[in-house]
């Protein structure tokens, strides 16, 4: 096992620095994850049909991305990453549960080429609403959501939030529909942020995978078949309703922007588990760090995008 370890930790490094060997050693192949699904410069390498980076045993052990823990007792608890403060040309928060954090690993990327200095603020099961959640420690999650405002409304150098989250449920009042109340929270909780924060890049969820996917991929990798194509789940399945991405839809605030990178998990019918040779998802529903760093210069882009727009 700890060579594994070891081996993966090579390959994560690899990643993130762009370097590129072939599928056999301890770095990045050609059209690695992500970039086998950009559509401005198709890539695809036929060796990593037949290949999975990290397996799914691996990404169960992994890390989520880097992030400095700060040592500070005041609400939220949060951790920083990308520029440090005296070298970074703006500030950026990502807010969320831990969908929000699994994002960090392609945000790493956006933050080292625009010089963003980041601040992770995330609670497990969590979502930036000004709804309450239904989840056992509803009120603590409320409380939680109070001091995010507070945190950035007292740091007027924060000019860009980044949320994403689990679609989850909202305790809704007798006779109100919940996924409109759910829509309702999002859009008051961006609507509190202070006019300080100019850009709020609103991540729609990723799919999801079956409980039984890394055994499928296991199961064919040693039957040497296609595991991505193998191992696919229907669009319809795997891509759940997310209700931050319809309040994203309804909002007026043009500070709101949504940003949609369903097409580097799903084509029109299927969503894949392994894309490029890379394991999507490390559980069911968190995507794997391996993934997510191959994502960066495509979370990139759609941010550079809509910033232009």
């Amino acid at each position: 096992m700890r060579r594994a370890r070891i081996s993966l930790i090579a390959v994560l490094a690899a990643v993130a620095t762009g370097a590129a060997v072939d599928a056999g050693g301890a770095g990045k192949p050609s059209c690695f994850g992500a970039a086998s699904r950009d559509p401005q410069q198709p890539c695809e390498n036929p060796r990593l049909l037949y290949t999975v980076t990290p397996t799914p045993r691996e990404a169960l052990d992994a890390p989520n991305a880097p992030c400095d823990n700060v040592p500070e007792d005041d609400e939220p608890f949060r951790c920083t990453f990308g520029s440090p403060t005296e070298d970074a040309s703006s500030t950026v928060a990502l807010v969320g549960d831990s969908h929000a954090t699994h994002w960090r690993s392609a945000l790493l990327t956006v933050a080292s080429r625009k010089r963003w200095h980041g601040i992770s603020i995330t609670r497990s099961s969590c979502p930036f609403t000004r709804a309450t959640p239904a989840i056992p420690e509803r009120r603590a999650c409320v409380d939680w959501n109070r001091d995010v405002l507070r945190f950035v409304e007292a740091r007027p150098e924060i000019s860009t939030v980044v949320v994403s989250q689990h679609r989850g449920r909202v305790v809704a009042p007798e006779g109100a529909p919940p996924r409109e109340v759910q829509k309702q929270g999002y859009l008051d909780a961006w609507s509190a942020l202070p006019s300080t924060v100019r850009h709020i890049f609103v991540i729609r969820d990723t799919p999801y995978d079956r409980t039984h996917t890394g055994s499928c991929i296991m199961e064919a990798r040693r039957r040497h078949e296609e595991l991505g194509k193998v191992c696919a789940i229907p669009r319809r399945g795997a891509l759940k309703p997310d209700p931050a991405a319809g309040a994203a839809r309804l909002s007026a605030d043009p500070r709101v922007h949504l940003v949609d990178m369903t097409d580097f998990f799903c084509g029109p019918a299927l969503c894949y588990p392994v894309i490029g040779g890379a394991l999507v998802h490390k559980d069911s529903t968190h995507m794997s760090l391996a993934y997510g760093l191959t994502l960066g210069p495509y979370l990139l882009r759609r941010f550079d995008a809509l910033l232009g727009r």
